[in-house]
């Protein structure tokens, strides 16, 4: 019977060690599924960041695009603009030429205004001599 009571005390004792660590067992289960919970509310969380983060990037890549094109535009209206730069300088410079010209003929104009004058004033002359000569 001490055998028995031995075996028993044993057996009891190896249950009691493994219902410890079963329990250890289901305490570590729990635990790993409330970590697991909580990594996948976190994975979701940054999932859902990433996925933001990865709109955003598309928005901005859109408006690089824009801007891009704008900065395209800006350099064609630049080159226009010098284009009517030079336009504006070679006008600039065709004025002051034709205004060269036009001082050019008026001071021939008075110059032979000034013939005329004095072609009229000897004619007239002529025609007064003429005139008393005939009498």
């Amino acid at each position: 019977m001490n055998d028995t009571k031995q075996w028993s005390s044993a057996g009891f004792e190896r249950f009691s060690q493994l219902e410890d660590r079963i329990f250890r067992a289901v305490e570590e289960i729990k635990a790993i599924r409330k970590d697991t919970e909580a990594l996948r509310d976190e994975n979701s969380r940054l999932n859902e960041q990433a996925n933001e983060k990865i709109r955003e990037n598309e928005a901005l890549h859109g408006e690089i695009g824009k801007l891009t094109q704008l900065v395209g535009e800006c350099e064609k209206l630049r080159g226009e603009n010098d284009d009517l730069r030079q336009q504006v300088e070679t006008m600039r410079q065709s004025e002051t030429e034709t205004l060269d010209l036009l001082a050019q003929f008026e001071k021939e104009r008075e110059e032979l205004r000034d013939r005329v004058e004095k072609t009229l004033a000897l004619l007239a002359s002529l025609d007064t001599s003429e005139s008393t000569d005939n009498e």
